[in-house]
């Protein structure tokens, strides 16, 4: 039987150019290679984007996508030049590790017998936290209190306000990284999409859909709390909080709605329940219909972004997000996953971080949601927890 985290490890050795990790179902995707690139540079030719896509999946049979934030502003910065509004690659070898079994996409000998072969073990070394020289709040606070006073004269009801935090002259361990984010956080999906020498990657606990066997299943994940090792009362007791409750109830709402014009099936709801990371508590209820057909560009369209990474109204919120954060998201808050004939699986980018190995840059992104009654205080704390979920994982070379 293969030792999972030594599979991990091997894949890792072998440079992988797409990488999705879920340690809670043992399951390990990786490509290698890269046979096929089709781009959406411009939101114009979105359509024939999607034919060509469809079209090689097809011939290749599996495909990987990165669909950012906000795919109608063509705007870009430096940051995100070796990445485009959308993008699908077909590699030229697939590895798939899933209830114990190794399934491929392609033949590559030489990779297989290299992973398969390896006995390598990588030990877990956690860094302390990295941390900007300078860091002033007031810019982020400023940007809240005018969400708020918008939220407030305004039909929005929630915005999603982001951060970004540089770090230069940085050189980063990127396997290492990836084995410690693997083991800090099994309940979420490590994932790694790597473009010439950029590499995007982190760790998401939010899932924007899954398809399979003519399922379709979609988190709604919002409102959240700081983890400082409270008891499971206490965190329930901070839950019970009408602001969180408000919050995590419009992503449901709106999550509820779309999945209703994929499907005429009963929608099933589970109970609320806490998910409990090492860093931050989220609220989450997840929710499942049955849809004939993996429709997956229909299934982004109608399900990325959800208020949970955006705001409410959705188009308003993300007018607001152009218009007034500091950065261009790119693939931060945006939908990265994998596509098979018969299923789907793509997951939201958060707890992320851009590495340019070329410039030893490195980015970091987060973001809180806001609503009217929102305090400051605890979106502060809130904002810290989400950028230490990334920043404590990091080995530097």
């Amino acid at each position: 039987m293969l030792n999972y985290f030594h599979l991990l490890s091997s894949i890792l050795d072998n440079h992988p150019n797409r990488l999705l990790i879920s340690p809670s179902e043992k399951k390990i995707v990786a490509s290698f290679g890269n046979s096929e690139s089709i781009k959406l540079e411009d939101y114009s030719n979105y359509d024939n984007f999607k034919n060509k896509v469809l079209s090689m999946l097809k011939k290749k049979k599996i495909g990987f996508g990165s669909i950012s934030f906000d795919i109608s502003n063509n705007k870009k910065e430096e940051i995100w030049k070796e990445y485009p509004n959308a993008e699908f690659i077909f590699p030229s070898y697939t590895l798939i590790f899933d209830k114990e079994k190794i399934k491929e996409f392609g033949k590559n000998k030489n990779i297989y017998e290299n992973i398969i072969s390896s006995t390598t073990q990588s030990n877990f070394i956690t860094n302390k936290e990295m941390k900007t020289k300078e860091y002033n709040y007031d810019l982020w606070v400023n940007l809240v209190e005018k969400a708020k006073d918008d939220i407030s004269n305004s039909k929005l009801e929630k915005i999603v306000v982001g951060e970004s935090r540089e770090y230069s002259n940085t050189e980063i361990n990127l396997k290492q990284t990836l084995l410690n984010m693997t083991k800090e956080y099994p309940d979420c999906v490590t994932f790694l999409y790597k473009n010439d020498e950029e590499y995007f990657f982190g760790s998401t606990p939010e899932k924007v859909f899954q398809y399979n066997e003519k399922k379709i299943t979609t988190d709604a994940l919002a409102g959240s709390i700081p983890n400082y090792g409270q008891n499971k009362e206490e965190i329930e007791k901070n839950f019970s909080n009408t602001t969180l409750l408000e919050e995590h109830k419009i992503v449901v709402n709106f999550l509820e709605k779309q999945l209703s014009k994929l499907s005429k099936n009963k929608i099933s709801k589970s109970k609320i329940k806490i998910k409990s990371l090492s860093n931050i508590n989220h609220l989450l209820l997840e929710l499942e219909t049955k849809v004939e057909k993996n429709d997956f560009f229909n299934f982004i369209r109608l399900l990325h972004p959800s208020p949970a990474l955006a705001g409410f109204p959705i188009s308003e919120a993300k007018e607001w997000i152009k218009n007034n954060e500091p950065f261009y998201r790119g693939l931060y808050t945006g939908s990265i996953g994998y596509v098979e004939n018969n299923s789907s699986y793509f997951f939201a980018a958060l707890r992320c971080a851009k590495y340019s190995k070329r410039n030893k840059k490195f980015i970091t992104f987060a973001g809180n949601g806001i609503i009217k009654n929102s305090k400051i205080k605890y979106e502060i704390n809130e904002l810290n927890s989400k950028f230490q979920a990334i920043n404590k994982s990091i080995s530097e070379e």
